[in-house]
């Protein structure tokens, strides 16, 4: 079906993902959305707008759509090491609380559904392909889908489109599903009540309020310079790395990711004087690359895509939700607690950090959002790991 809007209006549509993420990340703040992240609203607006045929549906195989393919080649690729800045290994072990602990096991948990779906579902040669894609994305959130999927060889193949719809809807149905965990009583009664002093992170720690210095703008050039210099490096680097390993697998966001996790942990004290712009602005290239991603969430297509990948995913996170709550009673973590860590690892922090604010866990939001930096770190490399494993 050909959209309203057509795949070479490139200003209309770029306009048009500015303006929702916008407008998302102004009606988060101001609490029009309740419970929902404005991260999630971007996904389902534009699932909606491609569904109803206003916007190109970016699942679409057969139609060029060069403001998706900008996002795809440049966004995304800025946007991963400015969301790294704060990713000192050190200040996350340190300071992350108890959510690390289960944090931790719901990854275990994300490998382990995607294990038990990939010899559940055979889907021949890419079943490796999707459960790596699945692991990603299950692990730290959307950024890292795209990461996996590129590395893996994936975003061609026409299993694509199936799985980046299902993934989008289906990760949203069990995010809602999430906010409303606390208020099942029958389970909320088998674990403990949320203990704040439990936690003793300042939740103002992770964002500089030093006023005096460079400029906005310098600060905002600084971060975008730095950013841009370590995908130039890591886009040289990658075919060199490749060659060398004697790999045709693609390695640039690999490569980005591990360059800046590097100097993030070699130079922490400076990177963190600039994380609330890079936070910010990373944040903010976030949320038009998940416009795209919405754009690929034609509810149309997730009903009609291979059953099979629906299942896949229905599989991976009811394994990983089963981990986790056999994890947290052992831990003896509340159901809050629960539910904000397998969001970080299903979203990421733009839905684990509001989530934690959402169920009144003040002291745990920077925590929420260290761990969901944490799912950024790890995510691509379990997804692109198991995926080989998986392969071999």
């Amino acid at each position: 079906m050909q959209s309203l809007i057509l795949a070479d209006s490139h200003f209309v549509l770029w306009a048009i993902l500015v303006v929702v993420s916008a407008v998302c990340a102004f009606g988060e703040r101001k609490g029009w959305f309740g419970s929902i992240s404005g991260a999630l609203v971007v996904i389902l607006v534009m699932g909606v707008f491609a569904s109803i045929g206003l916007v190109p549906s970016a699942s679409d195989s057969t139609l060029e759509v060069p403001v998706y393919d900008f996002v795809f080649t440049y966004v995304v690729p800025i946007a991963i090491p400015l969301l790294l800045f704060s990713a000192d290994l050190k200040k996350i072990v340190r300071e992350s609380g108890r959510l690390l602990g289960i944090y931790l096991i719901g990854s275990l948990g994300v490998v382990l559904g995607a294990v038990v779906a990939s010899f559940i579902f055979d889907l021949g040669a890419e079943t490796h392909k999707v459960a790596g894609t699945f692991i990603g994305t299950y692990t730290g959130g959307s950024v890292n889908f795209m990461a996996v999927a590129a590395t893996l060889d994936f975003l061609e193949n026409p299993l694509f489109p199936a799985t980046i719809a299902v993934d989008n809807v289906f990760t949203n149905i069990y995010i809602a599903f999430l906010f409303f965990l606390p208020a099942f009583s029958w389970l909320a009664k088998r674990f403990p009540d949320y203990q704040a002093e439990l936690e003793t992170v300042n939740v103002g720690q992770l964002v500089s309020d030093d006023t005096v210095g460079p400029t906005l703008m310098e600060r905002l050039a600084t971060v975008l310079a730095i950013s841009s210099i370590i995908c130039a490096v890591g886009l040289f680097l990658s075919p060199l790395i490749s060659r060398s390993l004697g790999t045709e697998i693609n390695l640039d966001l690999l490569v980005v990711t591990l360059l800046i996790l590097i100097l993030a942990n070699v130079f922490p004290k400076w990177l963190q004087k600039m994380e609330s712009e890079a936070y910010e602005l990373g944040m903010l290239l976030l949320y038009v690359f998940l416009g795209v991603i919405g754009a690929a969430s034609d509810i149309r297509e997730m009903f009609t895509a291979t059953p099979a990948i629906l299942l896949f995913a229905m599989i991976t996170l009811i394994v990983h939700f089963l981990v986790c709550l056999l994890g947290g009673k052992m831990l003896g973590m509340s159901l809050k607690e629960i539910a904000v860590a397998s969001a970080a690892n299903a979203g990421g922090p733009s839905t684990s950090a509001p989530m934690a604010a959402t169920f009144g866990m003040k002291k745990a939001v920077t925590p929420a959002v260290l761990i969901g930096v944490l799912g950024y770190v790890i995510g691509t490399f379990l997804g692109v790991g198991t995926g080989l494993l998986l392969k071999s």
